[in-house]
């Protein structure tokens, strides 16, 4: 793999905050056929908050999406912490900025830490992936590298298709509209923004990688895994993986986050997690608790049929 000179942020635009921990780093670049980095991200140690965000709308208005979210987050982290509320308010100021025409919009994909627990929030096809590392008593000659787990899921026309069994996951890695989202911050007049969540608790040694999809378009996920297993530095496993998605063409910003768990996690916890439930439509609420109705009606009656056949043979004994 060819090294890569990383283009840092520019003027303006946030850094991750620096800490002596350096439990995460970040890096981002412009790519090979791009004018403009319209990628943002931003991270805090100290208050367990990082952020990848990916704009869309062309020049400047990506580039001003992406910022705000980014914005939006910072100042959530400094006061409530409502990182979902924080991701609505950008969503409001960027389809009633009235300071142009351009459609502006941006994914994005947030991660707040909770103790051993880790929140995410995203829209769009910006990723979060968690790394475990391989065991050393359990080796797994499939996995040397360990294993990537991909915990968001896409908001886009292909996950639509792989969803409805259209085409399979190796179909959309080559489909030529897998660039097309179904779901971003801004970008229109719908005053409403749906986010998805999920929860996880960490395990010793995992790391969460956080990225645009520069790097998920262009890097294969056996790469990530060679990459994160080989350095333990994060900041060198960033720039690295930055160049792989050069390396691999370059045709898009390409921004990544790596994100190592807690000193106090544990080495076998179970890896506990929750995603946003999914709504039942009412008719299938209606049916479902007909059913479970019918269900006790049937119980109570057979009862009812048993303890009328015990009395009749008492009585004719």
């Amino acid at each position: 793999m060819s090294e890569a000179k990383v283009r840092e942020r520019p003027s303006g635009v946030s850094q991750p905050a620096v800490s002596a921990a350096q439990r995460s780093a970040g890096a981002t670049h412009t790519g090979y056929r791009r004018e403009q980095n319209e990628d943002a991200f931003w991270g805090d140690e100290t208050r367990g908050i990082w952020v990848v965000a990916d704009g869309l709308g062309g020049h400047q208005a990506g580039e001003i999406a992406s910022q705000t979210v980014v914005e939006e987050i910072q100042r959530s982290s400094a006061t409530d912490r409502h990182y979902e509320q924080a991701l609505r308010r950008a969503h409001a100021l960027l389809i009633g900025d009235e300071n142009t025409t351009t459609a502006m919009g941006t994914t994005a994909v947030v991660v707040a830490e909770d103790g051993g627990y880790f929140h995410i929030y995203w829209v769009g096809d910006s990723r979060a992936y968690l790394w475990t590392p391989p065991d050393p008593a359990q080796t797994d000659p499939l996995l040397p590298n360990g294993s990537l787990k991909q915990l968001t899921v896409d908001h886009s026309y292909v996950q639509m298709l792989v969803d409805s069994g259209a085409i399979n996951q190796e179909e959309a890695a080559s489909h030529p509209n897998k660039h097309v989202i179904t779901r971003c911050i801004g970008g229109s007049t719908n005053p409403t923004l749906e986010i998805d969540r999920a929860s996880f608790s960490w395990n010793a040694g995992q790391k969460l990688l956080l990225c645009s999809d520069g790097l998920s378009n262009e890097v294969s996920e056996a790469e990530i895994c060679q990459v994160l297993a080989g350095n333990a530095d994060n900041q060198r496993a960033s720039e690295l993986l930055i160049a792989a998605a050069l390396d691999a063409g370059g045709r898009d910003n390409v921004t990544v986050q790596v994100i190592s768990s807690p000193e106090n996690a544990t080495q076998d916890s179970e890896n506990q997690n929750s995603r946003t439930p999914a709504r039942e439509t009412e008719s299938r609420q209606f049916f479902s608790n007909q059913g479970t109705l019918a269900v006790r009606v049937a119980t109570l009656a057979i009862i009812f049929s048993l303890c009328a056949f015990a009395a009749w043979q008492l009585l004719n004994g």
